[in-house]
């Protein structure tokens, strides 16, 4: 866990919160992580607490293949800074680490303070280095000493929790004695609870509220893609327009079922757009949408009723069909699929994939695939259509999903697919906007213990 606060306006989920509630400090967002890590500990479901520093950079052999790094998280963004910083004292270019603390206050060391090609701003090499930290020491990795001694200041934001499962090793489930003293003292409590109240028989139902078998299926035989989980600016843009939000219980227990909903029903409508009139959610049919007015919507009842009241907006209203119309009953729902039928899914998907390269390559007015001139025709509706996927054509939605899957995969630098090129830079935007954003998180965390190195 990285115990950081995000920037203002980077976290749209952290920020869901009351007018008059202060944003925590990093100090004060460990101690809270901290104190639901020692109530885990005390329910039995987390075991040893520890910190990256202690776990992975005080060994005698230093090995950068066991550290975790995860997309976004503070060590994948700043072991480029050390590497960079290693190279250039390797080449001469950075000079000694040792001769390069003793400089005088007075001077400063340009090559230090600008560090081209670095993602993010490193520590001042005056804080991170010291009797005890060395990058020059012959028998350990160099970049590995000198991320330690980077993160050695700040490791208690670096919190690791090992978690109490069937295979977790003895060492990783020690805890201290009072925290084992609690756990049989809650076990005695919840046991004389149950001798004490009547035995009542649970039946577990394996049917839905309207009748319909419930299936448990198992994550890991179906690899579950959905567009809103792909990046965290999707999910953020997801969490804004429904306003999903985790600042109480309740709303956090929806906004779980929600996230989950959305993975199983892939292709229904991401935002429900609501009646600016009525204040119904348009679930199915058709909106009428201002062109002008942002999140602007009527429903049909409203549209056709001309005495109500549709205040600031004087605009046309231009027809649309609502987004996953077909979807919104459950009907296109991939947990009700058999096994066999979802293997069937993943076959259709690749051969439609095929067809579709096929067919942007193919020139050939007498082509043998009998489903060659039907994906053309699907190509050309697509660029002449005037509703596109934003106005609800289908057809539109279809091929626009296949394009969107060819690119996620392609890695060709020229591409004879329509708009492949458009949509994987696309990509890359969200990409560098997520990089900019941990950047950002980055720097004000050196800042901090910078500023406060420097007041100490």
């Amino acid at each position: 866990i990285w115990a950081c606060p995000p920037l203002k306006g980077d976290d749209y989920i952290f920020y869901a919160k009351p007018e008059d509630q202060k944003t925590p400090k990093d100090s004060r967002l460990r101690q809270w992580y901290l104190d639901m890590l020692v109530e885990c500990q005390k329910r039995d479901i987390v075991g040893k607490l520890t910190n990256m520093h202690d776990l992975y950079f005080t060994g005698e052999n230093l090995d950068a293949t066991v550290v975790p790094y995860l997309e976004g998280d503070y060590f994948s963004g700043e072991v480029e800074n050390v590497i960079k910083n290693v190279e250039q004292g390797n080449n001469g270019k950075g000079g000694s680490k040792g001769k390069s603390s003793k400089k005088k206050k007075g001077k400063v060391d340009k090559t230090n303070k600008m560090r081209k090609g670095t993602r993010s701003g490193g520590l001042d090499d005056d804080f991170i280095t010291g009797d005890e930290g060395s990058a020059k020491d012959s028998t350990k990795d160099p970049v590995m000493v000198e991320l330690g001694n980077y993160i050695k200041p700040m490791k208690e934001s670096f919190i690791v929790a090992y978690l109490n499962w069937e295979g977790a090793k003895p060492e990783h489930k020690e805890v201290p004695k009072d925290i084992l003293d609690e756990r049989e003292r809650r076990r005695l409590e919840e046991a004389n609870k149950i001798s004490d109240e009547p035995s009542v028989k649970i039946e577990h139902s394996t049917r839905d509220r309207k009748g319909n078998r419930i299936q448990v299926i198992d994550d890991d035989k179906e690899e579950m893609e959905c567009e809103v989980l792909n990046t965290r600016q999707d999910f953020l843009t997801l969490c804004r327009g429904n306003h999903y939000q985790f600042d109480n219980p309740r709303r956090a227990k929806h906004t779980s079922m929600m996230v989950l909903w959305h993975l199983h029903n892939r292709d229904a409508a991401k935002i429900v757009q609501m009646c600016a009139a009525c204040g119904k959610d348009i679930l199915s049919g058709v909106r009428y949408s201002c062109p002008v007015c942002p999140d602007y919507d009527l429903c049909p009842d409203c549209y056709k009723n001309p005495h109500v009241n549709r205040g600031a907006c004087t605009h046309t209203l231009a027809q649309k069909t609502v987004e996953g119309d077909s979807n919104q009953n459950g009907s296109g729902n991939s947990s009700q699929l058999t096994e066999a039928q979802r293997n069937e899914r993943t076959r259709n998907l690749k051969l439609h994939i095929q067809l579709l390269e096929h067919a942007s390559r193919c020139n050939s007015a007498a082509c043998t695939s009998s489903n060659c001139a039907k994906m053309k025709q699907y190509l050309a509706h697509n660029k002449t259509c005037e509703l596109k996927v934003g106005g609800g054509c289908k057809i539109c939605k279809r091929i626009w999903n296949l394009l969107r899957y060819h690119a996620t995969n392609c890695k060709k630098e020229t591409c004879s697919i329509p708009q492949c090129h458009m949509i994987r830079e696309r990509i890359r935007q969200i990409a560098k906007q997520q990089q900019a954003m941990d950047d950002r998180r980055r720097q004000e965390m050196n800042r901090q213990y910078r500023m406060g190195h420097a007041s100490n």
